[in-house]
């Protein structure tokens, strides 16, 4: 199984844009990395990756120094390059760049953010990930971004990349997959830790 967690939450504000712009735990945010530490502590996870950005890599560190695993960080596995974009107000990016705005509405996919990517590319390169991780040691818990685990699911289930937004994966909340006819499947859409820890424990 690949345990794909979206990180636990964040300080930061509602509305920005936010990619590959460093942020911080919320207390709240802390609290979700201790519990997600004590469900996976019996789980028999066999290995810990995660996004290199600080907000994945600290929700997976109690887990870590529990279990005395080393987190793995990966590149494939971080949030969208959101380019220019990244860090501003979503007000600010659609008053001062209002074409490319409305450009981002109608091509969602593929769109990228000046000196950013689209999510076609995030897709590619988080699928090159699943396929990755498929082939080292499992069960494995990999901490990563909602914009990764939306793309993984699209490209999993057929959905349409451009209507992305249809995945809901919520903060410090698991995806679970396996493996089903030489491909992935789904067996559980965001679940709690101790939900995805039942599962790897069979």
């Amino acid at each position: 199984m690949i345990i794909l967690l979206r990180h636990a939450v964040t300080d930061v504000a509602p509305g920005t844009c936010i990619g590959r712009t460093p942020t911080r735990l919320s207390p709240d945010g802390e609290t979700q990395s201790m519990e997600l530490a004590g469900s996976f502590a019996e789980a028999g996870l066999a290995r810990l990756c995660s996004s290199p950005a600080i907000r994945a890599v600290d929700t997976v560190s109690p887990l870590a120094e529990r279990l005395g695993l080393p987190v793995e960080t990966w590149p494939e596995l971080d949030e969208i390059d959101m380019g220019e974009w990244d860090g501003l107000p979503f007000e600010t990016i659609r008053r001062d760049h209002p074409g490319d705005y409305a450009r981002r509405g109608r091509e969602f996919a593929s769109f990228r953010a000046s000196g950013g990517e689209s999510f076609e590319e995030v897709a590619e390169r988080a699928m090159g990930a699943m396929r990755r991780l498929a082939g080292g040691e499992m069960p494995v818990l990999a901490a990563t971004h909602a914009g990764v685990i939306r793309a993984v699911l699209c490209r999993v289930t057929g959905h349409p990349l451009g209507d992305l937004f249809h995945f809901k994966p919520a903060h410090c909340r698991c995806t679970v997959l396996g493996f089903v006819a030489g491909g992935f499947g789904v067996l559980a859409p965001s679940v709690s830790p101790a939900e995805a820890a039942a599962l790897v424990r069979g």
